[in-house]
């Protein structure tokens, strides 16, 4: 039975491989952006609403804000906190946030804060390939087992 499980950890892990690298790939996207290009603005606070997450067991919040750009363009973004660091916004409240002046699709709410996100990703990312690389050796380390019949050998 461990081995079946390991295996299922062997077969999910091109999924889960594919999608942490693209998430990777996004959030240092999002951080080369405004730290590069980043162009600082005020926004309004939208919503803070709560989430949970196995980590924070007080919960974290996300914070759901609005920046009207010039010209006919709105930007609606949001950023993960902790539950200490939302407690110090109100809806309504003008906070600073950084946007990449080629996208601004690209926000976050300082370059810090995309650093952070970034760092997380690869330490997550890092810790599933090491144990994608025990149940690896693990596999390739446990006693086989076969359904044949074992040859066996008569002393003369």
């Amino acid at each position: 039975m461990k081995e079946i499980r390991l295996a299922l950890i062997v077969l999910t892990a091109p999924l889960v491989v594919l999608f942490a690298l693209a998430q990777l790939r996004a959030d240092y996207a999002l951080y080369r952006s405004v730290r590069d290009f980043g162009q600082h603005a005020t926004a309004t606070v939208q919503d803070i609403e709560h989430v949970s997450f196995t980590g924070q067991p007080e919960g974290a919040r996300r914070i759901h804000y609005m920046l009207d750009l010039p010209g006919p363009a709105i930007l609606n973004g949001s950023a993960h906190v902790s539950k200490t660091k939302a407690d110090r916004y109100a809806l309504g409240q003008e906070i600073e946030i950084v946007y990449a002046e080629t996208n601004p699709a690209l926000n976050t709410l300082s370059v810090k804060h995309a650093w952070s996100a970034l760092v997380s990703d690869i330490i997550i990312f890092a810790a599933y390939g090491s144990v994608l690389a025990l149940a690896v050796v693990l596999l390739r380390t446990a006693p086989r087992k076969t359904w044949r019949p074992t040859r066996r050998t008569w002393a003369r």
